[in-house]
């Protein structure tokens, strides 16, 4: 009789319903909760392409381009260009990363070159573009403007989602953004700094 008993815990009916019955002792609330976590939750963002932990790619409805290899010869090709600075609010690496629009005031045709080249913080590369940009701006008497836009649709901006027209309205003057001590000394001090003709 036991052997039969055994014969028949594992297999058919019997065995699948032990085995079920085995797991569900084994599993603790960490496994459930570990579960969970791996489950993707569905986005509420329809601008969201693919997710990959907190980095996120958005849809991109059109091409952005690099400071460092396009800007010099796009801003050349605009009869009255308009450099836009824009500063995300929260910091995406160690530093608060801005993007760059430039915008000819006669035609409203606009370019985005996107995040990770240039920072106002820290003391490296990013810096040293920033400085080697607004120095260009400066002695070509090319009008510039420094903003902040929220993180997400800076990033948005920055991947080519949304557009530039979409978005100018919700960025606020640099000058003018109160959001603590640390990002008007390190950002927003450095960049009036090198935005002065007689540094």
């Amino acid at each position: 009789m036991i052997e039969r008993l055994l014969e028949m815990a594992f297999s058919g009916t019997i065995g699948n319903f032990t085995y079920d019955r085995v797991k569900s002792l084994l599993n603790t609330p960490k496994d459930d909760k570990d579960l969970e976590s791996e489950k993707e939750e569905p986005s509420l963002d329809p601008d969201i392409k693919d997710k990959f932990g907190s980095n996120i790619i958005y849809k991109n409805n059109y091409r952005t381009f690099d400071i460092v290899h396009d800007l010099y010869d796009i801003v050349g090709l605009i009869k009255s260009p308009m450099v836009h600075i824009v500063i995300e609010d929260q910091p995406s690496s160690a530093w608060h990363l801005p993007l760059v629009v430039v915008e000819d005031t006669a035609s409203r045709e606009w370019y985005v070159f996107s995040k990770g080249r240039m920072a106002f913080e820290g003391s490296g590369g990013g810096l040293a573009n920033s400085k080697e940009l607004l120095r260009y701006l400066i002695n070509n008497r090319i009008r510039f403007s420094g903003w902040v836009l929220d993180y997400v649709n800076s990033e948005k901006l920055s991947q080519g989602c949304l557009t530039w027209p979409a978005l100018r309205d919700q960025c606020l003057p640099l000058i003018s953004y109160n959001k603590n001590q640390f990002f008007t000394k390190y950002v927003v001090e450095v960049f009036g700094e090198l935005s002065s003709p007689n540094r």
